[in-house]
């Protein structure tokens, strides 16, 4: 699936074919992502639009689709994997079905449940769904926000969209750049849910639906929500790893409902692996897997992935990554970004996609498991503290520190400790938070913004989610629903949804699962992470699917080179986005404190590398929203 948008008005200011020509300006900014179908739906003060990729019901499938009486009409964007369960239940209650899709599943599913349909569904969601007796229309999103949907009000009309450019091309909005938001993705490196760069354009939170009707009033409910709560947890760790073991199991199998030929991305890491042994163990063929790999052996996984398809014996494809392939793609891939958002990982993602899109078209991927089972080295931030905590303060400060800083900036191991003596000193909480930000310093923010677009309080997102899990005593439950809330939605299924759609290919997250994520939640926090040993279950659990060599392994990330670009092959073109003339004209950034980060970088004092790919990443976005 590719994209929905719709359009309602409260007053008859547009007509049938004004309103015909909104849905099809917003459908045709879908084109590039390589949709195979579409489709609108026009009725007085209501339009929806569809683009889809043909995943499940290749003949039937097309969109909008209608209940029996013509009551309801619906536009979908993802996959319901457990839609042939809910049609045999749906079928015993009477409802009739003239597809074999899962769009219509969902549609009799709302027909008779409400909106407690939304929790039956086992899959990746925006959906919008117009009651032609009530006038009301409804959306909803996904547990984890693994599709994304924005929207827009007004006293005159409402719009959605799957992507941002979709809203803003029909001319109805004023681009103006939200604060709040600007400061979130200068800390950040992305912009949560609900804010969108623009100025009233929100983006609707997971696990929540919106409901309007004629009469202009707009509700926003959650249906849903991850759960930490200690009275709900599995002290048995047997019982832990054989629920885990059945619940991701039957959560994959789930995930493999498709026609047109499916595989799995396998990076070398433990998730990708064990998502790929499942496979494999279901399918009653080798598999096709798919790897990026770099001649720079700093990035380079392909041997440890090379190990997992061998250990499973897939039918292993991997594409060396020449930089000199990449570097042609970069304005297309930021192109593609409905707002700005700086992991750079996007690019090989993008890469993997784009490879992987020559051979198959769904995809399954190891996602989430970090998030989920407590997996990023960050979550040890505790334990390395006190360990330096436990150093003579005078050697700390005179010897270690004064060394540290002294070293040329360079490798990832002088990042961490640096990482390490500036949170030691702070509380858990500011320590996590800290972590969270991969983009400026909060008191870098002071010298690089124009004064009136400084918000001071850009981050309470995370404060307010870090502290609403009252059920629970265990610290890493409230810092694994922060990353859920926060990192999962905002950068890491963005990065992969817009990624893969860019290629025309589906992604699919069998750890996102809402019986795999129930679980995890349920799960003892000493289970996941004991001193310096991380996804502890996981890992047992499905030992016997992850070569040994791996489990010992260091996780690496999925980066490339940008800091090595910015000194040589994209040094002009950098410098050209970053220009005093232009800097000072938008009226956004100081270009005094723009020029010292240039300079600490080209000189080599001070790696400035994710600093100088946000303002890249934002300068060609606003060239293309603001300058075009």
């Amino acid at each position: 699936m590719c994209g929905i948008n719709g359009f309602m008005q409260y007053e008859s200011e547009f007509n049938r074919d004004e309103i015909s020509h909104i849905i099809s300006q917003m459908n045709n900014t879908i084109n590039h992502r390589g949709p195979e179908d579409e489709g609108m739906f026009i009725e007085n003060n209501i339009g929806l639009g569809i683009k889809r990729l043909s995943i499940i019901d290749l003949v039937t499938g097309k969109q909008p689709i209608f209940n029996e009486d013509k009551t309801l009409v619906i536009v979908f964007n993802g996959e319901i994997y457990n839609y042939a369960s809910l049609k045999k239940e749906l079928l015993t209650k009477g409802h009739i079905f003239t597809t074999t899709s899962d769009t219509e599943v969902i549609l009799h599913c709302y027909e008779e449940y409400g909106v407690d349909c939304f929790n039956k569904l086992n899959g990746m969601f925006v959906i919008a769904i117009y009651n032609l007796l009530h006038k009301k229309l409804i959306i909803a999103r996904d547990r984890a926000g693994e599709k994304p949907l924005y929207y827009y009000k007004k006293s005159r009309f409402f719009l959605f969209a799957s992507e941002l450019k979709s809203l803003v091309s029909i001319g109805l909005i004023k681009k103006s750049l939200n604060k709040k938001a600007l400061n979130q993705y200068l800390l950040l490196t992305y912009i949560p849910a609900p804010l969108s760069i623009f100025q009233d354009v929100y983006k609707l939170l997971p696990g929540h639906y919106i409901e309007i009707d004629n009469n202009q009033k707009i509700s926003i409910e959650k249906y849903w929500d991850i759960k930490y709560k200690d009275a709900l947890i599995i002290e048995d760790y047997d019982e832990c790893k054989r629920k885990l073991r059945n619940t991701l199991f039957n959560a994959v199998e789930e995930c493999l409902v498709s026609d047109v030929p499916l595989g799995t991305f396998l990076s070398g890491g433990i998730d990708s692996t064990i998502i790929t042994g499942i496979v494999s163990k279901i399918s009653n063929k080798p598999i096709d897997t798919f790897t990026i790999g770099y001649k720079d052996k700093q990035y380079d996984e392909s041997e440890r992935a090379q190990l997992s398809a061998n250990f499973h014996k897939t039918n292993h494809h991997l594409f060396y990554l020449n930089y000199d392939e990449v570097l042609p793609e970069i304005d297309k891939i930021l192109n593609n970004i409905d707002e700005p958002f700086a992991d750079s990982s996007y690019i090989p993602a993008y890469m993997v996609s784009k490879y992987a899109s020559q051979y198959v078209k769904t995809v399954l991927t190891g996602d989430s498991g970090d998030e989920l089972f407590g997996g990023y080295s960050k979550y040890l931030i505790g334990y390395y503290a006190a360990q330096y905590n436990r150093i003579p303060k005078w050697f700390r400060d005179n010897v270690i520190k004064k060394t540290v800083y002294a070293l040329p900036d360079k490798t990832s191991l002088t990042r961490k400790v640096r990482k390490v003596i500036e949170n030691t000193d702070l509380n858990i909480f500011e320590q996590r938070r800290n972590l969270m930000c991969l983009g400026f310093k909060k008191e870098e923010l002071i010298c690089l913004l124009k004064r009136d677009l400084l918000y001071s309080n850009s981050l309470n997102i995370i404060e307010d989610y870090y502290n609403s899990q009252n059920e629970t005593n265990s610290e890493l439950s409230h810092a694994l629903y922060t990353d859920f809330k926060v990192v999962l939605e905002g950068d890491m299924l963005a990065k992969v949804d817009r990624a893969s759609m860019l290629s025309s290919l589906e992604t699919r997250v069998p750890m996102l699962h809402k019986d795999v994520v129930e679980l995890a939640a349920q799960i003892p926090s000493r289970y996941k992470i004991n001193t310096r040993k991380t996804k502890i279950i996981l890992k047992d659990a499905f030992s016997d699917f992850i070569p040994k060599e791996l489990l010992k392994a260091s996780k690496r990330g999925f980066g490339v080179p940008v800091g090595n670009w910015f000194r040589n092959e994209l040094k002009a073109n950098l410098l050209n986005e970053l220009n005093k003339e232009r800097i000072e004209e938008q009226g956004i950034f100081e270009y005094e404190y723009v020029e010292k980060i240039l300079h600490e970088h080209s000189s080599q004092n001070k790696n400035r590398s994710s600093e100088l790919w946000l303002l890249y990443v934002f300068q060609k976005w606003y060239r293309k929203y603001f300058e075009c």
